[in-house]
């Protein structure tokens, strides 16, 4: 007998959770996304009797290339300048010069309405609300001509609110269910994509809670339950139209495996343990029609989870860290993330 065990992954495309039955609910989730490191740091300080002036450095720096610098071009900037002294930090563009270090860290903080509609037991509605609450860290930051250490931005606001809809077909064989659901997810520029520093100049569009862009969300899920052991597999691209400030986010692919097991005990209680791997791919972004250099690469992720359900309600639990991780350019890395999720179950 199937009870209201769920699945869940995280995907930068659309993060998916449906309950086995294909049943309607209503969900409030936390995630949290960690990064910190790279894969080579500045120095922490410029050589002494160097005077940097921000004006003056070549345009090659605002792009994150180092390389395509030759050295007559470093040295009309300043005779003292090492081209690993200054690196600067995503995205490109702002004027803004960052030494990169390794204390260095961001989080994205999300928390989420959602709710999912099941219509005769083939249609499949969604509807998702977040809001966002970025923090980027920077140890040393290059405010000419003096620097200025232990710098925190911080932004909250409502993100871009998702709708998304999927046909549900099911095979059914002795004692095993094949479920398969293709679907499309539409964001909407709903959120806050201009959120202003005490400055009064915006925040980068990077780190702002909305994109002013519209995204399309192609996706697949494929589910495979034989008696309480189950496989869930899923696939999305992402393509987005140019956004707030000129800013357009590189087009992406998320690809998942998750395997489940589901536990019976006393009282209505049940528990699903799950394990497996998530992947996404995503190309560079573009900024006033510039390829942004740090931004986009490849990343794998080992996933466990655990959901803990009782009649109507259920609690997900669900953990990722990467295993390999392909990035353009001297990016900040992917940490740890975390997803907790309450969901209520009912019948429409």
């Amino acid at each position: 007998m199937l009870s209201n065990e769920a699945k869940a992954c995280d995907s930068c495309n659309f993060f998916e959770y449906s309950l086995l039955q294909n049943r309607s609910y209503i969900g409030l989730f936390y995630r949290h996304r960690q990064f910190g490191g790279y894969d080579q740091y500045g120095y922490s300080s410029p050589s002494p009797g160097t005077a940097l002036v921000t004006s003056k450095l070549p345009a090659g720096f605002e792009n994150g290339v180092v390389a395509k610098y030759t050295p007559n071009a470093r040295k009309a900037a300043s005779p003292s300048i090492d081209q690993d002294l200054i690196v600067m930090h995503e995205p490109e563009g702002t004027g803004l010069y960052v030494n990169k270090t390794d204390q260095d860290w961001e989080t994205y903080e999300t928390v989420e309405l959602r709710g999912n509609f099941t219509w005769k037991n083939k249609w499949n509605f969604t509807f998702i609300l977040p809001f966002e609450s970025n923090r980027i860290h920077y140890q040393k930051m290059l405010d000419l001509p003096n620097p200025v250490q232990d710098t925190t931005l911080t932004v909250h606001g409502w993100g871009d609110m998702t709708v998304a809809a999927d046909y549900i077909h099911y095979i059914y064989n002795t004692k095993a269910r094949h479920t398969f659901r293709p679907g499309l997810a539409i964001v909407v520029p709903t959120g806050q994509s201009n959120k202003v520093a005490s400055n009064n100049s915006p925040f980068d569009p990077i780190i702002q809670p909305g994109t002013g862009s519209w995204s399309y969300v192609a996706r697949f899920n494929y589910q495979l339950f034989y008696t309480k052991t189950g496989l869930n597999t899923g696939f999305s691209y992402k393509q987005s139209t140019e956004g707030a400030q000129n800013y357009q986010f590189g087009s992406s692919f998320n690809a998942s495996a998750i395997g489940f097991h589901q536990i019976s005990l006393q009282d209505d209680w049940m528990l699903i343990p799950n394990a497996g791997a998530y992947y996404e791919q995503s190309h560079k972004d573009t900024w006033t029609d510039e390829k942004q250099q740090l931004t986009g690469g490849k990343v794998v992720f080992a996933q466990a989870g655990l959901d803990v359900n009782r009649q109507e309600w259920t609690l997900s639990l669900m953990w990722q860290t990467p295993v390999y991780q392909d990035l353009n350019g001297n990016q900040i890395h992917h940490q740890n993330r975390i997803s907790i999720g309450f969901i209520k179950a009912f019948k429409l």
